[in-house]
C-alpha cells in the first residue's frame, strides 16, 4: 500500500476511550433496532449515554471492526458477529483472548489506521515517552504526511491512546474512571517522571508481553490475518516482517522475537520456519483462514 493510499484517522472518538460495557450494549441495540444507533436521541435513551459518548461509541464500533453504520442502518461485521453477536463466542468480553483480539483489530487497520496507534506501535524507535514528546513527534509526522492538525487535536488523540491502555489519569467524572477493554492487557505502564521543555511529566512505556499471556491461538490468528491483509498472494514471508513490520503480530502484540520464533517452531501443522537470524522465512502449510482460527481460539 502506497503512502498516498493510507489515510490515518486523528479524531472521531470525541476524546473518549472506549468503555468496557459500550460494545456489548451497542451490539444488543443493533440486534433490536439497526437504525436506533444512527439517531442521537434514540441512542441516548437506549444506551443511557450522553450525545458525545454516543458519537464516540459509533467511532469505536467501526474502529474495532465490530459493526458498520455506513448505510444508516447498523450491522455487525464478521469479526463482531462471531465474537459479540447472538450466539457469539464471548458476547460480554469476559476472556482475555477477546481483549487481545480487540486490540489487534483496532491497531492493524490498513487503509485508515488510527494515527496515534500507528505512530506509537510501529513508527517510534523507543518504547518510552511523555505526552509532550509524543505531541512533538506526532506534529512532525503529521506534517510529513501532509496534515495540519492543531496541537489540541493531536494531544487529545494521544491521550485517548493512553487512556485506552492505562486508564484515565485524572477522571473528571465517574464515567471517566471506568476502564476500557484494553487496560487489563498491561501494554502500557508508568515509568516514573522526567523533565520536559517546561515541566516534569509522567513517563509511559510500552511493555513486552510473554506469549503465554496472549495465547497461542491469538498469535496464529494474528499471523494469518497479517498475511491475508498485507501479504496476500505471497507464499513466503520473512520472519523480520512478522516480528517488526507495521501491523505485524510481533509489533502489535508486543512479543519478544524469541517467543515468536519459538511459537513458529512449535506449530508445524500451520507454519514452516526456516531460521536465518532475523531474516529467516516462514511458509504457511495450511490455507490461511483467519475466521477458522478465530473460532478455534474458543474451543
Amino acid at each position: 500500500m502506497t503512502l498516498a493510499a493510507v489515510r490515518p484517522r486523528f479524531s472521531g472518538h470525541e476524546t473518549f476511550a472506549c468503555r468496557f460495557a459500550w460494545l456489548p450494549k451497542a451490539v444488543r441495540l443493533i440486534a433490536r433496532d439497526p437504525k436506533a444507533l444512527s439517531d442521537d436521541e434514540r441512542a441516548i435513551l437506549e444506551l443511557g449515554l450522553g450525545k458525545n459518548m454516543v458519537r464516540a461509541l459509533r467511532f469505536w464500533l467501526e474502529a474495532f471492526d465490530v459493526a458498520s453504520g455506513k448505510t444508516g442502518a447498523w450491522s455487525l461485521l464478521p469479526f463482531g458477529k462471531t465474537l459479540l453477536g447472538d450466539d457469539g463466542l464471548d458476547p460480554y468480553i469476559e476472556r482475555v483472548e477477546t481483549q487481545w483480539l480487540l486490540h489487534w483489530h483496532l491497531s492493524t487497520a490498513v487503509e485508515n489506521p488510527l494515527f496515534a496507534w500507528r505512530h506509537i506501535l510501529y513508527r517510534r524507535m523507543r518504547p518510552d515517552f511523555t505526552r509532550s514528546e509524543l505531541l512533538a513527534e506526532m506534529r512532525t509526522e503529521g506534517e510529513r504526511l501532509g496534515y495540519e492538525h492543531s496541537d489540541v487535536t493531536l494531544l487529545q488523540h494521544a491521550d485517548v491512546f493512553i487512556h485506552s491502555y492505562f486508564g484515565s489519569l485524572n477522571p473528571a467524572s465517574p464515567e471517566d474512571a471506568l476502564d476500557g477493554p484494553l487496560v487489563d492487557l498491561g501494554l502500557l505502564r508508568r515509568l516514573g517522571r522526567r523533565r520536559g521543555a517546561d515541566r516534569i511529566e509522567p513517563v509511559f512505556t510500552l511493555t513486552r508481553i510473554p506469549i503465554g499471556e496472549i495465547g497461542s491461538g491469538v498469535v496464529d490468528y494474528a499471523i494469518a490475518s497479517y498475511w491475508s491483509a498485507r501479504r496476500a498472494g505471497e507464499s513466503v514471508v520473512t520472519f523480520r516482517d512478522l516480528a517488526y513490520g507495521e501491523g505485524s503480530p510481533g509489533a502489535t502484540l508486543r512479543m519478544e522475537t524469541d517467543d515468536l520464533r519459538d511459537h513458529l517452531e512449535r506449530s508445524p501443522a500451520l507454519w514452516s520456519y526456516r531460521p536465518s537470524g532475523d531474516a529467516g522465512s516462514v511458509t504457511a502449510l495450511a490455507e490461511l483462514d483467519p475466521a477458522r482460527l478465530l473460532r478455534e481460539i474458543y474451543t
